[in-house]
Order: structure tokens, then C-alpha cells, then sequence
């Protein structure tokens, strides 16, 4: 009798679980999460169509306990990893997500740089026989369901350069989103759209804004966890955003977010969240 009622209660609490876990799935919505990670980034995508992007991987391992949270339990691929750049606060955690984790397609840049997290990464990256993609403006990426990844920086292949500012190799993607026809007799769409920008400087920033590339967006990703060599005037400006997210650890010895930073978003009247006061910030877009 007690086995059966044992028997009876596991069976219970599975399928509780798996109830649990179905609810989590994706509603038609582009989910954002910038994740709570300390004094570094990442964030975890989920499109509309249910496909899972992580940008970065943060500085240590708490990554993987994010996910953890994050993702369901028999979840276990990644259709897209972006690995902005090389520093270790945005790459910490990425070897070991690529040995538990079924990883689709990588995008990077292909640097060359002597490290050991990096070189851990590339050989990690290596033997998950996912597909690796270099970043170019222009060779944007479709993830169906009218998502779009327009590739803004870098202009051109740096598959093996030695970079003297690791932080201006960072990968900047602007993630699109455009729903069904609205009912306006302009017959428009309705979308969404989110500016990543890694850790670029005001040198990116300036180069951009040459090329004219379109970086308005809805939401901005602020640059290197709000450091005073990031986020100048002329680019919040071209940005526009309604909302700024800064990932950043608690009380960390860089002094991040700078207060001329905080200064200009109050200045142009846009609303600031950040992970060290709030933790995993998660946004739905609809």
C-alpha cells in the first residue's frame, strides 16, 4: 500500500512538474532576459517562434543557474549562441554551457587572442559540431516569425586580427520584431526592437553614427555596464530608445554605471533598469 501511494505521489509530482514547465513555453511574445550574473552580461532571447538565443556568458558560472531558472527542464538546446566578445565577463561561462547544452550556431568574430578562457571557448566550440558564423554588417541572420539579427558592427571580417581594444571588436546586433498588419490605414506593422552593443567605446559608437547605420530602437543594451567610455550624446541620441538596461554587478570596483552616464539618460528622459538592483530583468514584447 505505501509503495503504491509513493509510486502514486512521484507520478504526481512529474507530471506537476512537466504542467509547470509547459506553461513556461513561449506565448507568441519575444522574451527578453537580461540575466542576473554579476559585473559582466548576458542575456537569454526567446522569439516568438520559440527559438532560445544567449548573447554572452557573463563572468563566472552563474550562468548555468540561470538557465536553470530560465529554460525548461527538457530543454536542452540553444538554437544561437553570440559571443560579442572575448573579455571574461562575457565569456566565463560559455565553455561549459557548449558541453551541456546542444548549440546550433555560434556567432563571433574569430579574433585571435591569447587567453585561456578564449582558447577554452574556441576548442569547446570546436567540439560541439555547432556551426560557426563570423560577424559582418550585413550578413544579417532570419529567425523566422519576423524576427530579424541586423548585423551593425563590425563593418568587415576580423577573423584573426590581433585587437589592441578587445572592447571595439564587440559584436553590436539589433534585434528586430515585426508583428501582423496593424488595423491603421497605413497598413503598418507593429514591432519591437533591442540594440546590443557589448562593450563598445565611443570610437564604435562615433564610427556608426559615420556610416549611418539606423540604431534607433526601443530598447538599448547599454554599453560596458555603463562605463563613462561608452554611451556618448550623439549616440543616445541616434538611439532614441524608451528604455535603457544596464547589466552590472553590485557595488563592483569599476565604479559602474559612471554617474555622467546615468546623467545623460536622465537628461534625454529615458528610463534606466539594472540588474544590480533589480536582478534578471525580464521583458515580454508584444
Amino acid at each position: 500500500m505505501r509503495l503504491w501511494i509513493s509510486c502514486y505521489l512521484l507520478l504526481f509530482a512529474v507530471v506537476a512538474l512537466v504542467a509547470h514547465e509547459w506553461t513556461r513555453i513561449p506565448d507568441g511574445k519575444l522574451h527578453i532576459a537580461f540575466l542576473d550574473i554579476g559585473q559582466g552580461d548576458s542575456v537569454l532571447i526567446t522569439t516568438p517562434g520559440n527559438q532560445r538565443i544567449i548573447v554572452d556568458g557573463g563572468p563566472n558560472w552563474s550562468l548555468l543557474e540561470r538557465l536553470g531558472e530560465e529554460l525548461p527542464f527538457f530543454r536542452r538546446s540553444i538554437d544561437l549562441l553570440i559571443l560579442s566578445h572575448s573579455d571574461a565577463d562575457h565569456i566565463s561561462a560559455l565553455p561549459e554551457v557548449l558541453y551541456r547544452y546542444d548549440i546550433k550556431k555560434i556567432l563571433l568574430t574569430g579574433i585571435a587572442r591569447d587567453t585561456a578562457i578564449y582558447s577554452a571557448f574556441l576548442e569547446a566550440a570546436r567540439e560541439s559540431g555547432a556551426e560557426i558564423l563570423l560577424a559582418e554588417a550585413g550578413n544579417d541572420l532570419s529567425l523566422g516569425e519576423g524576427v530579424m539579427l541586423d548585423i551593425l558592427w563590425p563593418l568587415g571580417s576580423l577573423f584573426g586580427e590581433e585587437p589592441k581594444v578587445p572592447n571595439n571588436t564587440s559584436i553590436v546586433v539589433k534585434l528586430t520584431w515585426k508583428d501582423h498588419p496593424t488595423s491603421s490605414t497605413s497598413g503598418g506593422l507593429r514591432g519591437a526592437s533591442v540594440l546590443f552593443t557589448g562593450d563598445i567605446e565611443e570610437e564604435v559608437e562615433e564610427a556608426l553614427l559615420k556610416e549611418g547605420m539606423d540604431l534607433r530602437s526601443d530598447i538599448l543594451k547599454v554599453a560596458h555596464h555603463g562605463s563613462k567610455t561608452s554611451s556618448s550624446t550623439g549616440f543616445l541620441l541616434a538611439v532614441a530608445p524608451t528604455l535603457a538596461v544596464i547589466s552590472v554587478g553590485a557595488e563592483n570596483t569599476y565604479g559602474h554605471p559612471h554617474p555622467s552616464v546615468l546623467t545623460r539618460l536622465e537628461m534625454f528622459g529615458i528610463p534606466v533598469r539594472r540588474t544590480d538592483e533589480e536582478g534578471s530583468i525580464h521583458l515580454v514584447l508584444d
